[in-house]
């Protein structure tokens, strides 16, 4: 300081008032800008194998506080941090909630009587669904208790209700990721790429049991027995085709399964009440399967296109129309005209 007043010779006696300016006006607050984070770029970018993106525990915390730890956020929170703590004390809070035992029967470190345990407290928490039925038969099936199966398959058959609860999931898994300060478009794209679906590989399974068990009446010579248990499969295959809500995934899964139904039956034969034969039926299906199919392609080759509006749309229309008409907007939007 010393040297710069030398350099500038000697200090006034006063200090000059500085020229009159305009009283400074105070400004109002700045309203914070929401988080910008790359999430949706990152989830489209997830490779086969590679560990999504999760929420942490202190995330989840706030969420989990605001529902008060009910059911629901519990199994939310467990979704979306795979932390397996939030599954256990679900289990442990709310043993008769058909949503805990059902993800209960998906449990990693289950053991068979566990298991067991869940499928039976989801089968009399939701009595109308026939899931729990078809899950249960799958159990029994591989067990080599083939009377307990079929008499699942039976009590599947009578249930008008199909319910995987996927709708509520999406929903609260997107809230969950709204309340860890996600945007809007963020935490609907999040809830709906990691959305799992363990039991359709299952219900695989189920299908191709009534396969294994056709073919066991057909060696004994039992025609109309194996023809009542591809009838089974045929029912599991159009409950996950036409369950209104269901994810398209789950669709094509029935589609596979009606087809495997069909393709064990003679052609030839007669297929429902308008006509139609049963090769009719399977070119039908193998029809809508491949217009899916490309569908599908088509959308995951315009979709890192879409502004953050554009997947709020597509997924309101999604929750609104069904997952393949919200395809069908994206597509007819984005694509290229011909």
């Amino acid at each position: 300081q010393n040297e710069r007043r030398s350099a500038v010779g000697s200090i006034p006696a006063f200090v000059p008032l500085p020229p009159a300016v305009p009283a400074a006006v105070p400004s109002e607050p700045r309203a914070e800008a929401p988080r910008r984070t790359n999430l949706i770029a990152r989830l489209l970018q997830l490779r086969d194998g590679e560990r999504p993106p999760r929420l942490s525990g202190a995330q989840v915390e706030g969420y989990l506080k605001e529902n008060r730890r009910n059911a629901a956020s519990l199994l939310t929170a467990y979704r979306v941090s795979e932390d397996p703590a939030m599954l256990l004390e679900a289990m442990q809070k709310y043993p008769g909630d058909p949503q805990v035992s059902f993800a209960a029967i998906f449990k990693k470190d289950a053991s068979p009587e566990e298991r067991r345990r869940a499928l039976e407290s989801f089968k009399q928490s939701d009595p109308r669904n026939a899931l729990a039925n078809y899950l249960s038969c799958l159990d029994y099936f591989k067990a080599g208790q083939t009377d307990q199966a079929v008499q699942e398959l039976n009590a599947a058959a009578g249930k008008s209700t199909f319910q995987d609860y996927s709708r509520d999931f999406v929903q609260n898994d997107e809230e969950a990721w709204r309340a860890a300060g996600y945007s809007v478009a963020e935490a609907k794209t999040a809830a709906a790429y990691l959305m799992s679906l363990p039991h359709l590989s299952e219900l695989k399974q189920v299908g191709q049991a009534t396969l294994t068990l056709a073919g066991s009446y057909r060696q004994a010579g039992d025609e109309t027995s194996a023809q009542a248990a591809l009838q089974a499969g045929l029912n599991l295959g159009q409950r996950l085709d036409n369950s209104p809500g269901l994810p398209l995934v789950s669709h094509l899964r029935g589609l596979t399964i009606e087809k495997q139904s069909l393709g064990a039956m003679d052609p030839n034969s007669a297929y429902g009440s308008l006509g139609q034969t049963v090769k009719d039926r399977l070119d039908e299906l193998n029809q809508q399967r491949q217009e899916l199919k490309e569908l599908m392609q088509q959308f995951e080759g315009v979709q890192r296109k879409l502004s953050e509006r554009d997947w709020i749309s597509y997924k309101d229309r999604w929750n609104a129309f069904g997952e393949e008409a919200a395809l069908r907007w994206v597509v007819g939007k984005y694509s290229v005209p011909r």
